[in-house]
């Protein structure tokens, strides 16, 4: 015989169990809070020079796999990184599979970007180590899409600036004329 006591810790505990299990496959596979650290994307993300101070980001972790067509140049994006598979990077898409991209180290060269790849940047050229230092990476590295800043409050939805006009002249969109052109 059940008590209500009973029957409310029991009601209790599936509730929790299934919140758990959905908030676990939300934050796995749909969307997230993550972090950022480092001066690499600055001015779009830790805008403020002091290092205490990091922009916490909601991303977008529906873009892997078979979504993965939904990237576009100028998204920012979060990847394992190809050299330390313990290191988590962002950086923002510069060039996409078939587009050529003038490299900031041999600017007298060009990079056309295998299929299944792209090349990502960081904004702040000086202090990111990016794909002028490792290549091209593999789109299947690639885990989330930063959707907007969440954290500090002053930042809260505010919208991420488009892929800076400086880098435009290096993109050969699919091989063809720069994007400025």
């Amino acid at each position: 015989m059940s008590t209500a006591a009973s029957v409310f810790r029991r009601r209790l505990f599936t509730g929790a169990a299934a919140t758990t299990f959905v908030w676990i496959f939300v934050t796995d596979n749909v969307m997230s809070l993550q972090m950022i650290k480092g001066r690499s994307m600055q001015p779009a993300l830790n805008p403020d020079s002091n290092r205490l101070k990091n922009d916490v980001v909601l991303v977008d972790k529906t873009i892997r796999g078979m979504m993965s067509s939904r990237l576009k140049r100028g998204d920012i994006v979060t990847f394992t990184s190809p050299q330390d598979p313990d290191c988590h990077l962002v950086k923002r898409i510069i060039a996409l599979p078939h587009d050529c991209i003038v490299p900031l180290s041999s600017p007298d060269s060009y990079v056309r970007i295998p299929n299944g790849q792209c090349w990502v940047e960081g904004d702040e050229s000086f202090h990111s180590s990016d794909s002028n230092t490792f290549g091209p990476i593999p789109i299947a590295l690639i885990d989330a899409r930063v959707i907007t800043p969440v954290w500090p409050l002053s930042r809260f939805g505010t919208r991420l600036p488009p892929l800076p006009e400086w880098k435009k002249p290096r993109i050969y969109p699919n091989g063809g004329p720069r994007m400025s052109e």
